[in-house]
Formats: C-alpha cells, structure tokens, sequence
C-alpha cells in the first residue's frame, strides 16, 4: 500500500506546472517568488492602456473569444446557456487578464492560449514560464497544468472556470 501511494504522490506532483516536475522547494519559491511577466515597454505603449472585448457564446455551437494575446476556445457544450464572455486586459504593462463572466464553471474545460511574444524577458528563465489563475482566497497565484511552446512564444491550457489570469514566472 506503501508503494502505490508513494508512486500516485509522484505522479501527481510530476503533472503540475508547464511541462516541469516541480521540487518541494520550487513549490515554496514559486509562492514565495512569482511575478506577472511584464509587456516590453514600447509594446504596451502601442497598445494603449486597456482592453476589452464581449461576445455570446452560444452553448450548443462553442466558440472562440480573443483579445490581442488571448484567445479562449469553447467547445459545444461547455456552457449551459449561450453566455457573454469578456476578456478583460487592464493593464497593458503585465501579462493578466480578465475572464468574464467572473467565476462562471464550465461543463467541460475550455481551452486558453496566451501569446507571450511582446514580453520583456530580461532576467526571466523562459522555461520557467507558467500560466496561472489568481485565487481571491490566498491572495496567491495557484499555477495550472500548462505547455510552454518556447518557439511560438505561447502558453496553452486548459481551464474550467473563470478567473483572473496570467502568466508568472519564478
């Protein structure tokens, strides 16, 4: 009994993160250490200070929602009612978004994809790149199982509820 708790533990610890297996100790710096990747300053100067876009997506068809950087997929089915979805960029400088109708759950995960290839990198480890939801509870950015595409600049997961989200690195 020993043994499969101990291999179930280490599976469960190597599916967090983007593609990295994650130590006891990162999971303490990455609380400890997180900061919302930052937009490169002429960037952000070109895109103004906010953003915002709604649509209806309808329940039966899906649909996808995008805003500069992200793009939200829907899936037929995954909402109960067709629902306006907003996105929500407020400040320009970081890599955060708004995802609305806040706190709504879906019946199966939608599918979010954050281009990173305006971002000032500098004194950031790329590889270490995650997309994560803010959780109003702990005050905390909670990082989701995500894949880190390096080449494209992208980050992709899948979500099933609404929330703040950005991209973090530590």
């Amino acid at each position: 009994m020993a043994i499969i708790t101990a291999l179930t533990v280490f599976c469960l610890v190597g599916i967090v993160g983007c593609s990295q297996i994650p130590t006891a100790n990162d999971e303490a710096e990455q609380s400890d250490n997180q900061v919302l990747l930052k937009r490169s300053p002429s960037a952000a100067k070109i895109l103004g200070d906010s953003a915002y876009v709604e649509v209806i997506v309808s329940a039966d068809q899906g649909g996808v929602v995008s805003l500069f950087d992200v793009e939200l997929s829907f899936p037929p089915k995954a909402l109960n009612n067709d629902t306006l979805i907003s996105i929500s960029i407020p400040d320009m400088f970081v890599f955060a978004n708004n995802f609305g109708t806040d706190g709504l759950v879906f019946n199966v995960p939608v599918h979010a994809k954050m281009s990173y290839r305006d971002a000032d990198l500098s004194g950031v480890d790329e590889d270490r790149i995650k997309m994560a939801w803010y959780n109003d509870a702990s005050d905390h950015w909670d990082i989701i199982d995500c894949e880190l595409d390096t080449v494209d600049k992208t980050v992709t997961a899948y979500i099933t509820h609404f929330s703040a989200y950005g991209l973090i690195s530590d």
